[in-house]
């Protein structure tokens, strides 16, 4: 019994013998252990602020947004880190980033923290340093436009979120980016299925800037004027609209845009007229050409064709598809609007020998649903193709694009 409570009281003293180490040893290196644990994320903030020389955690802002996480002060005042969660939607996986932006409103630097998509973009965040909250001449990345996109909205949120605090300033945003932010909606035919225009620049006397659309459609371009800066927008149809940067119709170089872009406008004439008349189905049919349609969609000509029973038009389509690759169209309506026959010029499944868990098994089935619908009747789900997003979108836009060209030309006559 004694042996035993001896063993006891000796088991005992050694529990408070190696609790008072372990307390005494924890007094002096926690500290230490934390201040490493600072060093490490004081090291992480340098690569995104490398003038940095502390950083101390601040709460976030009633206004942030969820894409910011957390938000932390650089301590001698040159700026701010945040850290953001983002995903692109196209996968379920988080994309983590971290921004250091200075109080100037430049981005200082920037970090990927994690990355699940299986499309790399290269060096595209690192295009993001020196920039200020207008990423004036920053565009997706073509290789993954949807992780590049919530990559720039996310960055965007922060200096919004920055700016409506004061914390940094605004930067200035160019005439061509302000022109970009107009086009979808001014212009929907000259941009993709994200929104975003795709332009080829060109020369065009006159004019500062000049583009032509990327699918065809018309074309885009600046000019300086007494009330300043104007977007010239003209489509297929030679139509032509002007706008300030506010994106209000103004008077503005109808003729010049006409003038200027007259040659390009009629290279595409000839393919328009063969597509057209492949869709009606008689390719001696007598077809006239449309002009001066105020309708701003993806159509590159569109034609009419009169017969004893009814008056036919045929709108030729081209919209952007997977990586931004064009998908040609044809739509014919009836005197009604509503439509006689689909027809496509290019592959509805882009790349189909790679893509091929999609629900297109019978091509003339799903073209043939189209045939009657009008403007009323028709329903965006009708263009679904399960597991092929970018083509249900490129047939959804063409269809609507042929009903707005349609509605402009009848209430034109």
């Amino acid at each position: 019994m004694k042996n035993n409570v001896k063993s006891v009281v000796t088991l005992t003293a050694l529990c408070v013998v190696v609790t008072g180490v372990l307390a005494v040893t924890n007094y002096f290196t926690a500290p230490k252990i934390e201040e490493n644990k600072k060093a490490a994320a004081n090291a992480a903030f340098v690569e995104v602020m490398p003038e940095g020389t502390g950083f101390e955690e601040v709460e976030l802002p009633a206004n942030a947004p969820a894409t910011v996480t957390n938000l932390y002060r650089e301590t001698s005042g040159q700026g701010y880190v945040a850290k953001l969660v983002t995903t692109s939607q196209y996968s379920s996986g988080d994309m983590g980033i971290t921004v250091g932006i200075g109080t100037d409103g430049v981005i200082k630097g920037v970090a990927i923290t994690s990355y699940n998509e299986t499309k790399d973009f290269g060096d595209y965040p690192y295009s993001y340093v020196g920039a200020d909250s207008a990423l004036n001449d920053i565009d997706v990345f073509a290789g993954a436009t949807y992780s590049s996109m919530a990559f720039k909205n996310a960055i965007l949120d922060t200096f919004n979120m920055l700016i409506a605090n004061g914390d940094v300033s605004e930067g200035q945003k160019s005439a061509e980016t302000l022109m970009a932010e107009l086009l979808p909606t001014v212009f929907p035919g000259s941009c993709n299925g994200s929104g975003l225009p795709q332009l080829v620049e060109t020369e065009a006397a006159g004019f500062t800037k000049a583009y032509a659309t990327g699918n065809d459609t018309g074309f885009v371009a600046l000019s300086e004027s007494d009330a300043g800066t104007v977007v010239s927008v003209m489509n297929a149809f030679g139509a032509v609209k002007c706008y300030d940067l506010e994106g209000n119709e103004v008077a503005g170089p109808v003729d010049e845009m006409k003038a200027a872009f007259k040659v390009l406008a009629d290279e595409n004439k000839d393919a328009n007229l063969s597509n057209a008349l492949k869709a009606y189905g008689d390719e001696a049919a007598e077809m006239t050409a449309l002009e001066n349609v105020p309708a701003f969609g993806s159509v590159t000509g569109g034609f009419s064709v009169t017969t004893e029973e009814n008056t036919y038009y045929i709108f030729n389509i081209k919209t952007f598809g997977y990586m931004n690759e064009l998908m040609e169209m044809a739509v014919v309506l009836d005197s009604e609007g509503k439509v006689v026959n689909y027809r496509t010029v290019t592959d509805l499944i882009l790349h189909g020998e790679y893509f091929t868990e999609h629900g297109l098994d019978d091509k003339e089935a799903y073209l043939s649903q189209f045939k009657g619908v009008d403007e009323g009747s028709y329903s965006d789900e009708t263009a679904i193709v399960t597991g092929a997003t970018f083509t249900s979108d490129a047939v959804n836009d063409s269809i609507h694009s042929a009903f707005d060209a349609f509605k402009a030309v009848k209430e034109a006559e």
